[in-house]
């Protein structure tokens, strides 16, 4: 008995441990050479994490007006882009005490949890300790990594098993397919770290809803916990959707740059073959038995549109020339590829379960599949990683020292990219173009001020002028900012296409100091918020607690 007890607890934790030792292999080369990968969206989210880091460490919050990230120019980024996110990051970033150990504890948890939540899920379809803790590994090895380019990808990859948790319970549990505090819970985590993934997420959801409330005895009951469930996540999530309403109302917000769709759909030669190979089968398999299993029926339809949305087979060029504004709001159609890889390894593992029913040699030959498809990803997330350190060594190594010695703002000295989204929308101009006037006016010129952080989230601007003339600010401006320049106040700068000011200028020192003016009911609202999560935290543990 005793022994059987330490069996049960070994291979309990075991899959987590061989979660942990596979991430730690692919980012072996970096952990040994100590470098800090900064591509793609790395910056961009680097800087807002940074302006978080400080607020927190200076105990000088301003919510919407960014004064230590994006230049230090008076960006509102974090205010509509996950902003509880920010903060948790920013708090890492102050633990971890330099650049490099941030970005290995962070790509570290958020791959853990990716593969721990995956793990969940499958036990809740298969329960086989080896071919789900496979079918984890594969996910892990299939999605993108937050060291390897800091998008937010992998932060939607980690996510998206603990929301199909939700999902699997609406098609099992048929006598209370929806818990109001799990569906609101989950969603409004999911809201606090990035919009777009919760519309998307929504969508994925539907399916599962209609059929649960298809099979359930309870309609009424599941209609009431999912009004429950918008009600909490509407209260929960009322500091994003109110700066979305007020920004999108009241100070209309640049979207982010343009994208050509055809170009950043997924390609046949984007995924491995053995992906491939799998989806194809987990159709096929489906379409041939689909009084079977329900869940694997919605499960692999939902990940099939998905799947194909995501692609080229899609036409892509008509649909961005019908609605351009798609360029600039959805922008990439492989993020669909992040819904699409979890469902049909989903399935996949269902159709496992009911193969290994049948014939229990089946099992084996599925084990050697997945290995072959988890040696093939870890491959390639290995050679990844290896040459995005071998480059940064060749290619960033002042900044390389600045990240491994501190985590302050210098490492932005060497890496910086003129991203324009949510700039202010004075001029309807594009992406492009609004990139290169932030780079010409805000780059390029913000060594030439002294800026310093005042208490209430201010921003003071010093400098010095040979002569009196106009100048302009290394800032941005928003309708609700305030401007102060020699002690005098600027009520109606003139301001270019993405809210820069330009201002006279005294000979000899010049000062001015930018806030902005949150509206009257802003504060109410977070502390309508903050409460609303500390109580839900509270009932949370104590439902935990309860079922232990």
């Amino acid at each position: 008995m005793e022994n059987k007890r330490n069996y049960q607890k070994l291979a309990y934790w075991v899959p987590y441990l061989v979660f942990a030792l596979v991430i730690i292999l692919v980012m072996n080369s970096q952990l040994r050479h100590h470098i800090t990968i900064i591509v793609g969206d790395g910056y961009f989210h680097f800087t807002r994490i940074y302006d978080a880091a400080q607020q927190i460490r200076t105990h000088n919050f301003s919510y919407f007006q960014m004064n230590w990230g994006f230049d230090q120019s008076g960006r509102m980024v974090n205010a509509v882009y996950g902003p509880m996110f920010a903060y948790l990051m920013g708090f890492l970033l102050l633990l971890s005490g330099s650049w490099f150990k941030f970005q290995i504890l962070t790509g570290f948890l958020i791959s853990f949890a990716a593969a721990a939540g995956m793990y969940q899920l499958m036990k809740k379809v298969n329960n086989n300790l080896f071919v789900d803790t496979l079918v984890s590994l594969v996910y892990l090895c299939q999605i993108s990594w937050w060291n390897q380019g800091a998008t937010f990808g992998s932060i939607s990859a980690m996510m998206l098993p603990y929301v199909l948790l939700v999902a699997v319970r609406m098609i099992q549990n048929w006598q209370k397919p929806i818990s109001w505090l799990q569906l609101g819970l989950t969603m409004s985590i999911v809201a606090q770290i990035h919009l777009m993934s919760t519309l998307l997420f929504t969508i994925m959801l539907i399916p599962f809803a209609i059929a649960g409330f298809c099979h359930t005895d309870n309609k009424k009951a599941m209609i009431y916990n999912f009004l429950g469930a918008v009600g909490i996540t509407l209260v929960l999530t009322a500091n994003v959707w109110g700066a979305l309403i007020y920004f999108h109302l009241h100070d209309v917000m640049a979207n982010p740059i343009e994208t050509n769709m055809a170009i950043s759909a997924v390609g046949w030669a984007n995924m491995s073959e053995l992906f491939w190979g799998l989806a194809i089968f987990q159709i096929i398999y489906v379409l041939f038995h689909l009084r079977e299993s329900l869940l694997n029926n919605i499960v692999t339809l939902t990940g099939t549109i998905f799947l194909v949305i995501s692609t080229n087979l899609m036409p892509w060029n008509a649909i961005q020339t019908a609605y351009p504004v798609l360029r600039s709001t959805f922008q990439v159609p492989r993020r669909l590829m992040i819904e699409a890889i979890p469902l049909l390894l989903l399935g996949a593992g269902i159709t496992i379960k009911f193969m290994v029913q049948r014939d229990h040699n089946d099992v084996g030959t599925w084990c050697a599949f997945l290995i072959v498809m988890l040696l093939v990803g870890f491959n390639s997330k290995l050679t990844v990683n290896n040459f995005y350190t071998n480059t940064s060594i060749q290619s960033t190594m002042p900044m390389q020292y600045e990240a491994r010695a501190n985590n302050n703002g210098k490492i932005f000295y060497y890496r910086n990219v003129p991203a324009p989204d949510y700039l202010p929308q004075v001029k309807n101009i594009s992406g492009t173009k609004k990139a290169a006037l932030y780079e010409q006016d805000v780059i390029k010129r913000q060594y030439q001020f002294e800026h310093l952080v005042l208490p209430g989230g201010r921003l003071e601007l010093k400098w010095f002028s040979p002569k009196i003339s106009k100048v302009k600010l290394p800032i941005v401006m928003y309708r609700d900012s305030h401007l102060i320049v020699n002690n005098h106040v600027v009520k109606h700068p003139n301001r270019n296409e993405i809210g820069v000011p330009t201002v006279n200028q005294v000979k000899g020192k010049n000062k001015a100091i930018l806030s902005f003016q949150a509206p009257n009911w802003w504060q109410p609202l977070l502390w309508i918020v903050s409460l609303s999560w500390l109580l839900i935290i509270c009932l949370a543990l104590y439902n935990r607690l309860r079922h232990c």
